[in-house]
């Protein structure tokens, strides 16, 4: 089996942890930060002291009330971030009817189509991935001389980038290649020719259609031929990078996601099957158990799971909102929504009350809870882009998306 090359990654325990929990361990790491920094002020404070009895303490005295102003200022910096873990973010989107030019808030040309666009944790970044292999992080607060979005990190990876994405904590990325290769870049360490330093790279059979981290970041989920998940910290008896679990479908796997709490797993394939699994459950003979099956016909281009968990989004030229805990008359997942619009990208807002789709003209964004004279989902805004979107997402706070179109643009609208 082919395995990662490097670790860079702190041992975390396994099994799945909720949102709440993650951001209470991350509140716990901050506030001990904040004691080590209180108890350095107390170190200084005792040296100043003895300062005082000398002649050439003045000077130090300064220099220690200069680091003691410091430390003031990192507590009250990791005290924001402690803020901004529990306060609420989202602002949701306000624009209606046909977007334009003055609703664009950034735009990025680059070389080939733009295959995966997302946007960092913080909602001030975007990452995207293209057809030419490249792998691109945009800021945006910060412009170059050419008043564009200033590129903070780039990398070229060899064949098609179909899936790139931040971690968690958004300072790292992971990209997955048609080449077979997921890769785990730095947006914090540079390499000796100043790229981004490589801190993890996995072989696997096939393109790497989707990739993307575990909430806590400790683990991926992968999908060529099968669906894979794969540990970040720990190794096999081979000292090869630990397969938690893996699942085969008879079609090939196209999407591949977790749930917002890392129990659940759901897989879209190109023979129309939409499965949702279980990672604390297992079936007779050992694989992850199938908690819910939908057979959507058509290639699934796009699977995502709601903030919630209750729902998902598929995507098959027909996009669908699909319940994980109702089911229809026929005893399956019942279906809640379904708009057509020839689309290959969706997925819903922060709200989880809209979902914004890439058709092959542009982007549309549609309301799950309110309905035009037709009864369909209402549009709420769209964009011609004069040609295919394949990827669209919104902001965390709701109130942007970004878009990456055929012809080789990105847009982040607002």
């Amino acid at each position: 089996m082919p395995e990662f090359s490097e670790q860079h990654f702190a041992q975390q325990p396994e099994g799945p942890k909720s949102p709440e929990q993650i951001k209470e361990e991350k509140a716990l790491a901050l506030l001990q930060e904040i004691e080590k920094i209180q108890e350095r002020i107390v170190r200084e404070q005792e040296r100043m002291k003895k300062e005082r009895e000398t002649p050439e303490g003045n000077q130090r005295i300064i220099e220690g009330n200069r680091r003691i102003i410091e430390c003031y200022q990192t507590i009250s910096k990791i005290i924001k971030e402690i803020e901004n873990l529990y306060e609420k973010k989202i602002i949701g989107w306000r624009k209606e009817g046909r977007l334009t030019e003055k609703d664009i808030l950034a735009e990025y040309p680059v070389g080939g189509s733009v295959l995966e666009a997302n946007f960092s944790p913080e909602g001030d970044k975007v990452m995207i991935g293209t057809d030419d292999g490249k792998v691109i992080v945009l800021s945006l607060t910060e412009k170059d001389e050419e008043g564009k979005p200033k590129v903070l990190a780039e990398y070229s990876a060899e064949g098609f980038v179909w899936a790139a994405n931040f971690s968690p904590e958004g300072d790292k990325v992971m990209i997955g290649t048609d080449d077979g290769k997921v890769i785990v870049l730095s947006l914090t360490e540079k390499d000796e020719e100043g790229k981004p330093k490589v801190l993890a790279e996995y072989s696997a059979e096939g393109s790497v259609w989707a990739a993307n981290f575990f909430p806590e970041g400790d683990k991926v989920v992968i999908e060529t031929n099968m669906m894979m998940i794969i540990s970040l910290t720990e190794k096999d008896e081979e000292g090869k990078p630990k397969v938690l679990a893996e699942y085969s479908t008879e079609g090939s796997v196209l999407e591949a996601n977790f749930s917002p709490e890392g129990d659940k797993v759901m897989i879209g394939t190109d023979d129309g099957k939409v499965i949702v699994l279980s990672l604390t459950e297992k079936d007779e003979e050992g694989k992850p158990k199938v908690l819910a099956e939908y057979s959507a016909g058509g290639w699934v281009w796009a699977a995502n799971f709601s903030p919630e968990g209750d729902k998902v989004v598929i995507e098959t030229n027909m996009m669908m909102i699909i319940s994980l805990t109702e089911k229809d008359e026929e005893g399956k997942p019942k279906v809640l929504a379904e708009y057509s619009a020839d689309g290959s990208a969706a997925n819903f807002s922060p709200e989880g009350d809209k979902v914004v789709i890439g058709t092959n003209d542009g982007m549309m964004i549609i309301s799950l809870t309110e309905k035009d004279e037709e009864g369909k989902p209402k549009v709420l805004a769209e964009y011609s882009a004069e040609g295919s979107v394949w990827a669209v997402n919104f902001s965390p706070e709701g109130d942007k998306v970004v878009i990456g179109t055929k012809d080789g643009r990105v847009i982040v609208f607002g």
